[in-house]
């Protein structure tokens, strides 16, 4: 596995690294737990040394599975988390219950999606001093740790990050930092719109940002670049066009899916012409992607782990592969798109 500096952080990560946010929850079943520290350890043994995770993901268990993963090799991973987003009332309940719940949803056959707001409550944000002070000493509790490689805000929206409040919670970081709690901060971007105010922020080490096939933008904005010239780490996450890039998925499931189901049929027809599957194509197209430090995968089973590993060690892209998937127009049929 091939270590990167993650920007001028001064740390060292793998190219490619754990996305935390299924691990646990009351939809994992009833072998969840055991699943995810297989997957956990599974990812660690095969020299995968970056983890992220966040506040919320499965009201906190997935920051307290990594934090159990990795109590006895604490100094050998990167752990990146994020705070900001407040739990409902509903879902700080769902946290103390969940081992009665977790059958029940599992024998009715629930998804998160099937959830509605009145019982999984509506998110809100606070990246106060008090609340980013608050969450970080959580969340180094649920992690077993006493310090958090890259803590990241979670999602905040450009209005706030063109307010006061930003400096505030900026200056807060720092503090933490200068403290010890945690090594480097950055910000975790809910679009691409959004990231290059990141990029641009003195201090940040690091942006996550959406970006693969599916994802060009930060690419065609310049926004790798402008990381790579500042120094700044890109996390990023979506190589996999949240399941769209997966095998299974026919056109007209497409069609219902995602206004990008030209494109998606496009590169499928291309990636089988190259003789590659289209999560293969997908993953070397983001680690031959010159700025982009770590690329998130979402695992939570061991055989998520072994296809990822097979996706990374196969032979990367060629130049005119990798210009042709990432350049428009493609055809389908008699069609250009």
């Amino acid at each position: 596995m091939k270590i990167v500096p993650l920007g001028r952080t001064g740390l060292l990560v793998s190219q490619i690294g754990f996305g935390g946010s299924r691990i646990g929850g009351i939809f994992a079943g009833s072998d969840g737990r055991s699943q995810a520290l297989d997957a956990l350890r599974g990812a660690y043994e095969a020299g995968i040394t970056f983890y992220d995770t966040a506040d919320m993901y499965a009201q906190g268990e997935s920051e307290a599975l990594i934090g159990t993963a990795f109590r006895g090799c604490r100094d050998r991973v990167v752990i990146a988390t994020k705070g900001g987003y407040c739990l409902p009332a509903q879902r700080k309940l769902i946290a103390r219950i969940k081992p009665l719940i977790r059958p029940i949803a599992q024998s009715l056959g629930l998804k998160r999606t099937h959830l509605p707001s009145s019982i999984s409550g509506r998110l809100q944000q606070d990246f106060s001093p008090a609340y980013l002070t608050q969450a970080v000493e959580a969340s180094l509790k649920r992690l077993q740790t006493d310090y958090i490689d890259v803590y990241q805000l979670h999602s905040p929206s450009m209005t706030f990050m063109r307010s006061e409040m930003f400096d505030k919670a900026l200056a807060t970081l720092e503090r933490l930092k200068s403290a010890g709690k945690i090594r480097s901060y950055g910000i975790a971007t809910e679009t691409h719109d959004d990231a290059p105010t990141g990029v641009r922020v003195s201090g940040i080490g690091t942006v996550q940002l959406g970006f693969g096939l599916l994802d060009l933008e930060p690419l065609a904005a310049g926004t790798l670049t402008a990381a790579a010239d500042r120094g700044v780490g890109v996390i990023a996450r979506g190589c996999f066009g949240g399941g769209l890039l997966k095998d299974g998925l026919n056109a007209h499931q497409l069609q219902k899916l995602t206004t990008k189901s030209d494109r998606i049929l496009a590169l499928k027809a291309q990636s089988q012409n190259a003789g590659r599957p289209l999560l293969e194509t997908a993953l070397q197209f983001c680690l031959a992607t010159a700025g982009v430090a770590v690329t998130l995968l979402g695992m939570h089973s061991k055989l998520h782990v072994r296809d990822n590993l097979r996706y990374y060690y196969a032979p990367a892209l060629s130049a005119e592969e990798y210009a042709t998937v990432q350049h428009e127009p493609f055809r389908v049929g008699n069609r250009s798109i």
